[in-house]
């Protein structure tokens, strides 16, 4: 791809290239995503006027949903809708249910999506939205009708050719598949390729309930031959939900070791190795890992700082902190779930010379089966498991290498690296498309 700012040459010196990231708080995701937009932007020389609109959300939308429960009472949650950049093509954002939702985290999940895109080469922007509401807490009646509303009420931003939604927390192909149907009431016809995530038979893809556990463990043997190490790799996985045991299931069938996981309740640690399928046949009896058959139980802290060849962080977003990170005993860092590790806690790896495999890249298996599923259902194709798991594995490769090579061009880490890959690539055809006033 051609330099997008060749003809700006006299830019690439001026002082402070743009308005500088408010004082980051490490608990705030988007501050914390900006900052490392902020470096990478200024390695590109990025002129002002593309850093301005490459740093702001295209569109926000919040509005009411208004639900009566069974008992006839009257509840009414927050939805919302933000567009980070459509540059690209449509723009590709989940549907998070979380009673503690934050816009700010949506905003950073936004922008995520945009690099993220880019950065694996598929032609989507980046979107994210969400209701304040938890499923587990509600009736499955009531969530139906949470999530109808909600579609009825961003149909404004999606469409096949406009924006896509796609499961994040706590949604399942049932919720998708209400979805799908809500917006397709609305069209007067069936659109399956404006939902992702659906059914199979609704023209879900093959590979999608092991896409991101495949590209992790692609990546991370990739990484590991090229850190010299031989036979399996012993590995802790933090969480053990939808993106844990996709990890955990498709590494311990090629023959890694798990030794450990983990939940909001506690952990599960074996130095022989865990019974992946033990472990979570207990947690779902149970409700947690801790306590499994023959294991032993650990801290969350505990959890973090065994000693092993890999770390996989599959929960929450910020669980490697600036408080923790010097306190992990990892040879590897892959990064399953989204902004688990702070900026702080990057610069203190970094400088630990602890290899890390950010989000952006190690949990775009979701991204990439999204963009199949997508393909698809536009050409009415239904492709194998065997094209499926080709093509996924190629385009997380290719996009690791591109990331490495500008890794070592700019001397910088691979999450950097990577954010400079995707934010490259939009300001270049953010540019070639112009502004139109």
């Amino acid at each position: 791809m051609p330099d997008p700012f060749e003809d700006l040459q006299g830019l690439a010196n001026f002082e402070e290239p743009q308005a500088p990231t408010p004082a980051l708080d490490e608990d705030d995701p988007f501050s914390s995503m900006m900052e490392r937009f902020d470096e990478a932007a200024a390695i590109l020389a990025m002129p002002p006027d593309a850093y301005l609109v490459l740093r702001c959300p295209d569109r926000e939308f919040k509005f009411a949903i208004p639900v009566t429960d069974s008992n006839g009472e009257v509840h009414v949650f927050n939805g919302f809708r933000i567009r980070h950049n459509l540059s690209l093509g449509p723009c590709l954002g989940g549907l998070r249910l979380d009673a503690n939702l934050r816009r700010e985290e949506l905003r950073a999940l936004a922008a995520w999506t945009t690099w993220k895109c880019a950065a694996v080469n598929i032609p989507f922007g980046g979107a994210m939205g969400g209701i304040d509401f938890d499923p587990r807490q509600h009736d499955r009646k009531m969530t139906e009708a949470v999530v109808r509303r909600y579609t009825a009420g961003i149909l404004d931003f999606i469409g096949p050719e406009r924006g896509l939604l796609t499961s994040d927390l706590h949604c399942d192909e049932q919720i998708m598949a209400w979805c799908l149907d809500t917006y397709s009431m609305h069209a007067r016809h069936t659109d399956n390729a404006v939902v992702l995530g659906k059914p199979h038979g609704l023209g879900g893809s093959l590979g999608q309930s092991y896409a991101v556990g495949r590209g992790i463990r692609v990546l991370l043997e990739q990484r590991l031959k090229e850190m010299k190490h031989k036979g399996p790799a012993k590995v802790v996985v933090t969480g053990a939900g939808v993106v844990g045991s996709q990890v955990m299931r498709e590494l311990a069938a090629k023959g890694h070791q798990i030794i450990a996981t983990g939940d909001i309740q506690g952990g599960a640690f074996s130095d022989k190795g865990l019974d992946v399928e033990d472990v979570l046949r207990h947690r779902k009896e149970t409700g947690s890992v801790s306590g499994a058959p023959g294991t032993e139980k650990i801290t969350d802290e505990e959890l973090l700082s065994l000693e092993c060849d890999v770390l996989i962080p599959a929960a929450v977003s910020k669980q490697i902190t600036g408080k923790n990170a010097g306190r992990i005993h990892a040879r590897l860092v892959v990064e399953a779930s989204n902004g688990p590790t702070t900026a702080r806690a990057d610069k203190v790896l970094l400088e630990r010379g602890i290899p890390l495999i950010p989000d952006l890249l190690g949990n775009s298996g979701a991204a990439i089966i999204g963009y199949f599923e997508w393909v698809q259902n536009r050409m009415g194709y239904a492709w194998s498991e065997k094209r499926v798991q080709g093509r996924l594995d190629r385009m997380v490769l290719e996009a690791y290498h591109r990331a490495r090579k500008v890794a070592g061009k700019h001397k910088v880490g691979l999450r950097l690296a990577t954010c400079i890959v995707g934010i490259e690539r939009v300001a270049y055809f953010d540019k070639l498309r112009g502004i139109y006033a």
